[in-house]
């Protein structure tokens, strides 16, 4: 058994994905192997140009590459590469972030020093954006964070940071391959739900802006959090009921300040009133965003109501 197995799932990235296996053979930790799984399918151009790509390593002995014949999903591809993965830990790599060379070592360490109760750990981050402006992370919670992860409050920053023990893995299985979106956060509740989360307080990683996010209208964004929130309903219905009016407060503001960001200012008008968000809450959010912007770092917010109405 290696000691880490880095599943790089890829599609339509053909430019992109060399970067991140080369973080990945730049690693101070040696015991690994990386898994490229190529959703693209065989006969599509861009799964042909990854193709070539990767015939730069075909001589490297710790990289398995492994193609689809035809484009499943991201949850079906990073099944694949947890169905061959041999190592005692686990971690997803996207295939346009990259890791840092101490990365791996410093999250084994991390682990390796945790109970069995700690299925995962993650890390600091640097976040290039569209603009050109560089985002740092400011994310420190650890331990059960069950609740801030189904209200959307735990900015782990990308599929690519959370580090799993294998064990965890087995557990709870692999990904769910109906869900289209939010695959990463679907699967990360199931860890969550039954273990804790320790943090390196080290960026050791760097994540770039996806320039391919496609422009919604707004039907289509109601929508899409609608079903979002359909999805995740049987998670929220399991909570106490102070969690659950935190979680659905934290829906209410995310979704108010995508209507504000829109310009849709009368629906969020309504959408505040029909809240019942205490004002006290909208003052911290605002002082909250305010200070995230003036700094470019990257935390969570937490509504923190202690009544349920």
């Amino acid at each position: 058994m290696v000691k880490v197995s880095v599943i790089i799932p890829t599609y339509h990235r053909a430019e992109c994905v060399c970067r991140a296996v080369d973080s990945v053979l730049a690693q101070t930790l040696k015991d690994i192997e990386i898994i490229v799984v190529d959703d693209n399918g065989i006969n599509t151009e861009s799964g042909k140009q990854t193709a070539d790509m990767m015939k730069r390593y075909k001589d490297t002995k710790n990289i398995i590459y492994l193609r689809h014949d035809v484009n499943k999903n991201g949850a079906a591809a990073r099944n694949t590469g947890i169905r061959h993965a041999t190592g005692e830990y686990i971690s997803f790599l996207d295939d346009d972030d990259i890791y840092l060379p101490e990365r791996l070592e410093l999250m084994t360490k991390c682990l390796d020093e945790k109970g069995a109760d700690y299925g995962a750990c993650y890390t600091a981050y640097i976040k290039h954006m569209r603009n050109g402006k560089i985002q740092r992370s400011q994310e420190k919670v650890e331990d059960d964070v069950y609740v801030r992860a189904l209200m959307r409050s735990f900015y782990h920053g990308s599929g690519s940071n959370l580090f799993y023990r294998k064990s965890a893995v087995d557990d709870i299985g692999l990904f769910d391959e109906s869900f289209l979106r939010n695959q990463d956060l679907e699967y990360n509740l199931r860890i969550l739900e039954k273990y804790k989360v320790a943090y390196v307080d080290e960026p050791l990683m760097e994540i770039f802006f996806d320039f391919r996010t496609v422009s919604f209208t707004y039907q289509q964004s109601f929508d899409r959090e609608m079903s979002f929130r359909k999805s995740f309903q049987s998670h929220i219905d399991k909570l106490s009921p102070i969690d659950k009016r935190n979680v659905e407060a934290m829906y209410d503001i995310d979704w108010t300040r995508y209507l504000v960001s829109h310009r849709h200012y009368k629906r969020a008008f309504k959408n505040i009133c029909k809240s019942k968000i205490p004002l006290i809450v909208w003052i911290k959010y605002m002082i909250y965003l305010l200070d995230r912007y003036a700094h470019n770092t990257s935390y969570s917010f937490v509504p923190n109501i202690q009544k349920k109405y």
